[in-house]
């Protein structure tokens, strides 16, 4: 498909999570160019934690999706029980009110590290704790849960898998929206032409792994889908500006 005229809006997630962000920019007149750098396959764990744990955190939406088409929600979070349950950001706590789970704490900004804390004002010493969550680990949570002493049972529900990336020729770029550091250095390794850009990244941990892959100008974008449409807006009107120069 041919790009509209002017600097584009490169986005890389899935293609379903892009919607609304794409249609929003779209509507502002803002070129937008979609490479997903990650899938999602759903995994069905062998083995469910044995005990009631005293916490379950969800580090994604692709976590609740795995487990609500899992049919697993009721058996982690039973609805008679008083496990806490936390969520990495306002995103992933919406997914989980939509699913019927009521959510206890929600990390903001949307970092692991956060919620971290937020689970060790909470708990007492040896509470065990399930982490929701696919099979690539980023992140300081399990650090700082495990030396406040937590018990940590993982539980992996799906796989973050690379899809067929293409190599693109340079084409004009306003900014590149990022949300995991896979997605960054999958995108990078097939298109290192990108690195002079601008990148946007949801999160310190994805902005530290744009750092170290070299890129010199990395937003770190607050939670919230308006706080990326805005971003992602003036990334635009700047880089039309800076080509009228």
């Amino acid at each position: 498909m041919a790009l509209s005229p002017g600097p584009a809006v490169v986005l890389t997630r899935e293609p379903e999570d892009n919607l609304q962000l794409k249609d929003e920019l779209a509507a502002r007149g803002v070129p937008v160019r979609e490479i997903p750098c990650l899938a999602t396959r759903f995994i069905r764990p062998e083995h469910l934690p044995h005990e009631t744990p005293s916490a379950v955190t969800f580090s994604s939406r692709r976590g609740v999706r795995a487990c609500s088409q899992l049919d697993l929600l009721s058996e982690l979070i039973p609805g008679d029980s008083r496990t806490i349950v936390g969520a990495v950001g306002p995103a992933t706590a919406a997914s989980l009110s939509e699913a019927g789970i009521k959510v206890d704490l929600v990390a903001n900004p949307p970092e692991g590290r956060e919620l971290a804390r937020l689970l060790v004002a909470k708990l007492k010493n040896g509470s065990r704790v399930t982490l929701v969550r696919g099979n690539l680990r980023a992140g300081e949570m399990d650090t700082i849960l495990s030396q406040a002493g937590m018990l940590l049972d993982p539980l992996i529900v799906y796989e973050n898998i690379e899809p067929d990336i293409p190599v693109c020729e340079p084409f004009p770029v306003a900014g590149v929206f990022v949300a995991s550091p896979s997605a960054a250095r999958r995108l990078l390794e097939k298109n290192p032409w990108m690195k002079k850009n601008s990148f946007f990244a949801i999160g310190s941990t994805t902005a530290r792994q744009l750092s170290d892959l070299g890129i010199e100008r990395v937003g770190v974008l607050g939670a919230g889908f308006d706080n990326w449409l805005e971003a992602l807006h003036e990334a635009h009107l700047q880089a039309v500006a800076e080509e009228e120069e």
